[in-house]
């Protein structure tokens, strides 16, 4: 029996209304993928091939152009699990800077998109089928282009972005030696870590962690390749090896930074605790950004991740004050201002107190024993004659975390 027109409507608009869901997740997960594996005009850029464990490895090289003559510092960037380095190479725009300030940029290529990050697992959650030695690669391409004559060795850098930074921290703790300071992003280290990490000399290290990040969240959680710190733990672990002072905390948009200074041997941690997700702040953050925060968590804008990395690098050596590079981009951006910082929807209005925070350590690294009052908190904080009324956000976020811990509910 032949359905009528009517009743052809009706089943139609039924199932379009039932496609919606499928049609809105599929659009998120699209956002999402594009921020990892974007694909734009080709950057100008060397693709480079050397041998390594009886392998041969891939990395992409950028060189700017009319460069002074002589070795150059060197920044090493190693992209997230799944990420090609190729779009970890235009995602965080490093090499702007690299092109302003006079520096060689080289992002090394993971087998299969990933990088075996010292855990008993690759990225975390795939089982290591076969060992390949990671670290050796990367030093591989330091020696490689130090023998070319192309870097200054006493000014390389290391940094990674989540799976990429959990090998710029295992390389720390194994060959700190062999760079001048290093940078993590989305990242927090293994607790394994508080006995293992034993490097050979102090370590200048900044790391960045996102308060709303579901992929590594900054209070810690087990993987099948080990059981993860805190973000203020893995930054206390490595001001307790740098033998560093007291930390003093300072604020940026959208951010809490904690900074350990008066280590040894000249070497300094700096914390940074933003209100965002599992994506590096940016200067400017557009749709993209946006609808992949749905996944991953928002990309704050405000605060440049390179721009601060590089900052942080360039204490430790640096380009040499003075250098000029023909037909580079204007100078630096000037310092956002600054800001009192508190997790997105708290509100409007409230304010983070700056000071000093003991450097005492507990023995032993510890996940916290109980959930804190945040509801009394943010009372306290807020005080009589502040409104309750959260301020609107652009984007959904998750709730806080429930570990959370911020400057009103420390004793």
């Amino acid at each position: 029996m032949k359905a009528s027109p009517a009743f052809r409507r009706i089943e139609a608009a039924s199932s379009m209304q039932n496609a919606k869901p499928c049609v809105l997740l599929s659009a998120l997960l699209l956002a999402a993928f594009a921020v990892l594996f974007a694909v734009s005009a080709p950057l100008a850029a060397q693709e480079r091939t050397i041998a390594v464990g009886g392998m041969q490895r891939e990395y992409i090289l950028h060189v700017p152009k009319q460069l002074p003559p002589g070795p150059r510092p060197l920044v090493i960037a190693l992209h997230g699990a799944l990420q090609p380095a190729s779009t970890m190479q235009r995602y965080l725009d490093l090499d702007a800077i690299a092109d302003r300030e006079g520096f060689i940029v080289a992002y090394p290529k993971g087998l299969n998109l990933l990088w075996n990050d010292g855990r008993s697992s690759i990225a975390g959650f795939i089982p290591l089928l076969y060992k390949r030695d990671d670290a050796q690669f990367v030093l591989s391409v330091l020696d490689t282009l130090e023998a070319e004559g192309r870097v200054d060795a006493s000014r390389a850098y290391l940094m990674g972005f989540s799976n990429g930074g959990f090998l710029t921290a295992f390389m720390a703790c194994r060959h700190a030696e062999r760079f001048a300071a290093f940078a993590t992003m989305m990242m927090t280290v293994p607790v394994g870590y508080a006995e293992s990490c034993k490097p050979a000399r102090p370590v200048p290290i900044l790391m960045m962690n996102g308060t709303y990040d579901p992929i590594v969240p900054m209070f810690g959680r087990p993987t099948p390749g080990a059981r993860l710190m805190s973000a203020d733990e893995s930054a206390a672990l490595f001001a307790r090896i740098d033998g560093c002072g007291a930390p003093q905390i300072a604020t940026k948009p959208h951010t809490r930074i904690t900074r350990w200074g008066d280590c040894k041997d000249g070497a300094s941690v700096a914390y940074y605790e933003i209100a965002g997700g599992h994506q590096p702040p940016a200067q400017s953050v557009d749709a993209v950004d946006a609808l992949a925060s749905v996944l991953l968590g928002p990309r704050r804008s405000g605060l440049d991740a390179p721009e601060e990395i590089w900052s942080f690098f360039k204490q430790y050596g640096g380009a040499p004050a003075g250098v000029e590079i023909a037909g580079a981009s204007p100078p630096p951006l000037p310092a956002s201002p600054v800001t009192a910082f508190a997790p997105t929807g708290a509100p409007a209005g409230m304010t983070v107190t700056a000071t000093p925070v003991s450097s005492a350590a507990p023995a032993a690294l510890q996940p916290l024993a109980r959930e804190p009052d945040y509801a009394e908190a943010w009372r306290t904080a807020l005080g009589p004659s502040q409104t309750s009324t959260p301020a609107p956000v652009p984007v959904p976020l998750p709730l806080p975390s429930p570990l959370r811990r911020t400057a009103s509910a420390q004793p």
